[in-house]
């Protein structure tokens, strides 16, 4: 009996969101998960086989060279609830077993307080809890002592059916639903934080994403791109999104014209809202994505929000509204974009210096939108520029 310590695996554990779904929704989801799981391995260029385990669970054999790399990409595709290192141990008994498993892990708890944690599936003569016991007795004479509520080290075990794990490193996933498994919505991006935070919460919900920008100048518009560029090669196995670029400057222009600076940034908010849902109606897109949240900026205050959303045709959905920045920051650290978003230009403030309205009533609204000729907002929508965002090369808007 005993083990490989070369043969070093990656299990893939599945998300709740998927193996808590009934029979027939978890196929579903599994099919997608798989599929984007592939796409991910590949990347990172692993060939090998992938290994159903269970109903919930991958078997990944990497090459050395590549585990890290492997295991990395795996963690980032949405409904992977973890990965885990694990060596696989021989044994006929549980006995065997519990001294397969303390042989392996006796240098590393040697001195410390442990605790033996076993997960089991299958038929067997013995409980989860009793082969705990019992290694947990093959290693009281190294370890320090069992501490079951706040161990140093834990040694941890995964039973299958006939088949035994080691642990030796766990690592949460992305979690979430698996890309592909609710409809695609639009994304307005603009390079800060908070839009490319809202397409990755919708992306962990199961949504493709497509984006939106509007342009009112060409460096932040690359900016905007290469945020969202990042997000999709870190985050984005599973969709290949679609980016609506538009020339923005017209209506920026219009807006100085005709409405007074007071107003501006409320019906430049409104103004994006509207030609989004053109575009999203346009494409057969169920709604869009923002990255408002409640009272950050003078257009999102409540009835500012209310009367961007009376614009829009297309419902707009809003996940970080009740967020503070500093937890939206906190979060695009994790997704991996807070660095780059933290270079973004501010080129949306209209109010050359003077207040502007933070609560203008809904006709208000209306009557200031109104001003501003209908063509501008049509032949801005009109000569969109409209690609795959992996086409795009930075410089090239």
């Amino acid at each position: 009996m005993g083990f490989t310590k070369d043969t070093t695996l990656l299990h893939v554990t599945l998300s709740g969101d998927v193996y808590l779904k009934s029979r027939r929704t978890q196929q579903r989801l599994i099919r997608t998960v798989r599929a984007n799981l592939d796409e991910a391995l590949r990347s990172a260029g692993y060939v090998a086989p992938v290994t159903r385990l269970a109903t919930h669970r991958f078997s990944l054999a990497p090459a050395p060279d590549v585990i890290d790399a492997v295991r990395a990409v795996a963690l980032r595709v949405f409904g992977v609830g973890s990965v885990d290192v694990v060596v696989e141990a021989e044994y006929t008994t549980m006995d065997d077993l519990a001294r397969t498993v303390a042989a392996f892990s006796a240098e590393r708890i040697r001195g410390r307080t442990f605790a033996a944690r076993v997960k089991r599936r299958g038929t067997h003569s013995w409980r989860s809890v009793d082969l705990a016991r019992a290694i947990g007795a093959e290693l009281i004479d190294i370890g320090k002592s069992v501490d079951l509520t706040n161990p140093e080290e834990s040694v941890n075990v995964t039973v299958l059916d006939e088949k035994a794990y080691i642990v030796i490193d766990h690592e949460r996933g992305a979690g979430g639903l698996p890309i592909g498994t609710q409809d695609t919505v639009l994304c307005l991006i603009s390079g800060g934080f908070d839009s490319v935070v809202a397409a990755w919460m919708l992306m962990s919900r199961g949504c493709t994403v497509d984006f939106v920008h509007f342009s009112l100048n060409c460096a932040q518009s690359d900016h905007a791109l290469a945020v969202a560029g990042e997000l999709v090669s870190a985050w984005g196995y599973g969709m290949d999104p679609t980016v609506h670029l538009v020339e923005f400057q017209p209506v920026k222009d219009a807006l100085f014209e005709h409405v007074e600076s007071r107003m501006r940034q409320v019906t430049l908010k409104v103004m994006m809202a509207d030609a989004a849902s053109q575009i999203a109606q346009a494409e057969g897109i169920t709604a869009l994505v923002t990255g408002d949240a409640l009272g950050q900026v003078s257009s999102q205050t409540l009835p500012h929000l209310v009367a961007v959303s009376k614009a829009s045709e297309t419902p707009i959905l809003r996940p970080l509204l009740g967020l503070p920045k500093q937890t939206i920051i906190d979060i695009a650290r994790t997704v991996g974009t807070a660095e780059l978003s933290a270079r973004a230009q501010e080129v949306c403030d209209l109010s050359e210096g003077n207040p502007v309205a933070i609560a203008a009533t809904q006709a208000k609204v209306d009557s200031t939108v109104e001003s501003v000729p209908d063509h501008v907002l049509s032949d801005v929508i009109t000569t969109a520029k409209v690609f795959k965002l992996s086409d795009w090369e930075p410089g090239q808007m």
